[in-house]
C-alpha cells in the first residue's frame, strides 16, 4: 500500500513537472540585421558602401511590425592609430548621428566603444580591425516573442522550446 502511494505521488510530480515545463517553454530566436567594417588607419570617413549597407539594415528593419527600433554602435580605435580614444569617440558619434537621420530614435542607440590591441581574424583567416559595427534589434513592448512565429520575419537563429 506504500508503494502504490509512493508510486502514485511521484507519478503526479512528473504530470505536474510536465504540464509546468510545457507551460513555461517558450520560443525565441535572434532577429536582428548586422554589419561591421573597417576602416583605413587614422581615418573617422565612414565609406559610402558602410552607409548603404546601414541604410539597407535600416530598410529592413523598418519591416519589423510593431516595433521601435534599437541602433547599438560598437566603435574602436586600434592602439596603433594616433589617438585611439579619440578616434573611437569620433566614430561613435558619427555612427549614432547616422542612425538618427535614418530613424533611429536616440534614446534607442546605445554605443560601446574600444580600444583594440590585436587585430581580429575574418573568415579567410586575414587580419581585420573591424573599428565599426552597428546592430539593429527589435524593441517590443511585451517581448519579441511573437516575431519568433511571424511568417513574415527571418530569425538569424531559432531556438524552440
Amino acid at each position: 500500500m506504500l508503494k502504490k502511494c509512493i508510486l502514485s505521488r511521484v507519478v503526479r510530480a512528473f504530470i505536474a513537472l510536465f504540464f509546468v515545463a510545457r507551460a513555461a517553454s517558450a520560443n525565441a530566436c535572434t532577429i536582428s540585421e548586422d554589419m561591421t567594417s573597417s576602416l583605413p588607419l587614422n581615418s573617422v570617413n565612414i565609406q559610402n558602401s558602410d552607409r548603404l549597407k546601414i541604410a539597407n539594415m535600416m530598410l529592413a528593419a523598418k519591416q519589423w511590425p510593431n516595433v521601435e527600433i534599437r541602433g547599438i554602435v560598437y566603435s574602436g580605435g586600434y592602439i596603433k592609430e594616433k589617438n585611439p580614444v579619440h578616434l573611437a569617440d569620433q566614430r561613435a558619434s558619427i555612427l549614432k548621428y547616422y542612425l538618427v537621420q535614418l530613424g533611429v530614435k536616440e534614446e534607442n542607440i546605445w554605443v560601446d566603444k574600444r580600444i583594440i590591441k590585436e587585430p581580429d581574424v575574418d573568415d579567410r583567416g586575414n587580419a581585420t580591425l573591424n573599428q565599426i559595427s552597428v546592430t539593429l534589434v527589435p524593441i517590443c513592448k511585451d517581448g519579441c516573442e511573437r516575431l519568433c512565429n511571424d511568417p513574415g520575419m527571418t530569425p538569424n537563429s531559432k531556438a524552440i522550446k
